[in-house]
């Protein structure tokens, strides 16, 4: 059938072109120009398979991508993970630490406490001594 649709299209050709004023050595040459013509043109079946060619490619392509962006976005989850891990390593080192200096400090406070009041206790016999003596000599 497709072969009698060209004829037909072929012989509807040739009388467009004698009409036109075409001879007919030229009428011929360009009967076989135009039905090369339209043999290879595409027809709606081969526009339809390629239609369906592209579609699936691209549906490849998409699915290509995003799992690239999947698997993209597992490592960088991966590795913020990785160094969250990491600061909270340090922050608990950190937190040791202050725990660590805070004790010490509250230890030598009550060094420096006892120290003071060891003072203190020393000192009061010695201005109540003192306070004795200048009282006596003020009353002579």
């Amino acid at each position: 059938m497709e072969g009698y649709a060209v004829q037909s299209g072929t012989q509807e050709t040739r009388k467009r072109l004698k009409k036109a004023g075409f001879k007919a050595d030229s009428l011929e040459a360009m009967t076989e120009v135009l039905a090369g013509m339209e043999e290879r043109l595409a027809t709606k079946e081969d526009l339809a398979k390629a239609e369906g060619v592209l579609k699936q490619d691209i549906a490849d392509v998409r699915t290509e991508i995003r799992q690239e962006v999947r698997d993209r976005l597992e490592g960088f989850r991966q590795e913020v993970a990785a160094r969250m891990e990491g600061m909270q390593s340090q922050i608990e080192a950190l937190r040791s630490e202050m725990h660590a200096l805070r004790d010490g400090l509250r230890s030598e406070m009550r060094t420096i406490k006892w120290v003071l009041g060891g003072m203190f206790a020393l000192m009061v016999p010695m201005l109540a001594g003192i306070i004795g003596i200048a009282l006596q000599l003020a009353r002579q």
